[in-house]
């Protein structure tokens, strides 16, 4: 596999609509190009009067982009979707895929967007997904369709497979796709004070490194990561697949959410608010639950000790509930959580920042295609 784009620049960029040109150049439409698109491939033939087949032109097409998707929609709605990697929470292999709703609920009739795999063996298959952490981004462009990051803890290593816009299952070949530097994951110098230390949780950073150090937001997710026992950021870089390396990274603080010990045995899921994270971490045995604003992982970065709010001191442990993810469900600008339960069953938790508290929706169990009763 490659790092290369599908993509390529239009001949003349500066022309205000779609751009039709065979390969020699020639024009084969009247429509021109935007600097930001997609691009593909159309064959077309002359065919006279007498019928008989001309030549064939090969036109290039220049679409205009996306709008940019909303915080976690990866289905083109505008809502935030769940997406669950599966053998576990009562799912086989693959990434599953439930609609979100407008209600704040999901449909519950889940899709496996990675029946093709990660790309990590040939060919691919929904196995490759075992033991991968999923979350979510404009990793490809900083705009425009939401990608999947897909990283494998034991190894370290990690895939970003670009979103199609309208939940259809992820390609993990050349031009769909780019692989990640191990280097983001992992301790190359002992700057977190274990050299070979790889990453055990990741969550999106929006643009939070850029807006501590007063640089202008670009869209390219930051990474948030537990790794060593302490909080780290590290930004992306401008770049389809491109981060700055864990060796260069901004630690945030070694303290716990608990405020003492360290991060060990904690996890992450994050959700956007205006392009910054909101930081729901959990202890993986205890099942204790806090959550940090943006305003507070601002402050970590500064270097000033914040006290998260504190949700849970058990419940929400990765025996019971293996998924967690961070999502604004009811669209009121404040995250919210979804959890999958070890037996499939999804419930959404609308947060209440104001007392602390988490009310649950209505529980639904996930409809996988081809599962009898």
């Amino acid at each position: 596999m490659t790092s290369a784009h599908a993509d390529t620049t239009p001949d003349d960029p500066t022309r205000p609509g779609p751009v039709i040109t065979d390969a020699s150049g020639s024009a084969c439409g009247d429509d021109a190009s935007p600097a930001s698109y997609r691009t593909g491939t159309a064959a077309g033939f002359t065919v006279p009067a007498d019928g008989a087949v001309d030549g064939r032109t090969d036109c290039r097409l220049f679409a205009d982009p996306p709008p940019t998707a909303s915080d976690g929609d990866l289905t083109g709605d505008d809502l935030p979707d769940l997406a669950v990697v599966g053998a576990q929470a009562g799912l086989p292999s693959g990434l599953w895929l439930a609609r979100g709703t407008a209600d704040g609920q999901i449909d519950p009739g889940v899709t496996d967007v990675g029946e093709q795999g990660t790309g990590a063996a040939s060919p691919g298959s929904p196995s490759d997904w075992d033991g991968i952490q999923a979350i979510t981004g404009h990793f490809q462009t900083g705009a425009g369709f939401n990608d999947v990051l897909a990283y494998k803890p034991a190894t370290g290593t990690g895939t970003i497979l670009y979103g199609n816009g309208d939940g259809s299952a992820l390609s993990p070949y050349s031009g769909h796709e780019v692989n990640v530097n191990s280097l983001v994951f992992t301790d190359s110098s002992g700057v977190t004070g274990a050299p070979g230390s790889k990453a055990t949780s990741i969550a999106g950073g929006g643009d939070l490194y850029r807006t501590v150090n007063d640089m202008p937001r670009a869209g390219f997710p930051d990474l948030l990561m537990v790794v060593n026992g302490q909080l780290w950021d590290e930004p992306g870089m401008m770049t389809s697949g491109a981060f700055i390396g864990l060796d260069n990274a901004l630690p945030l603080t070694g303290t716990g959410p608990t405020g003492s010990g360290d991060w060990t045995g904690w996890s992450l899921t994050s959700s956007l608010v205006d392009g910054l994270p909101a930081l729901f971490a959990r202890n993986e045995a205890t099942g204790a639950l806090y959550y940090y604003t943006p305003q507070q992982l601002e402050d970590l970065a500064y270097g000033t000790p914040v006290t998260p709010l504190h949700l849970a001191d058990s419940g929400y442990d990765s025996a019971a509930l293996p998924v967690l993810q961070a999502a604004d469900v009811n669209s009121d600008g404040t995250p919210d959580l979804r959890t999958v339960s070890a037996t499939g069953v999804s419930t959404a938790w609308i947060l209440d920042p104001a007392t602390g508290t988490l009310t649950a929706r209505p529980a639904q169990s996930l409809d996988i295609p081809g599962r009898t009763a």
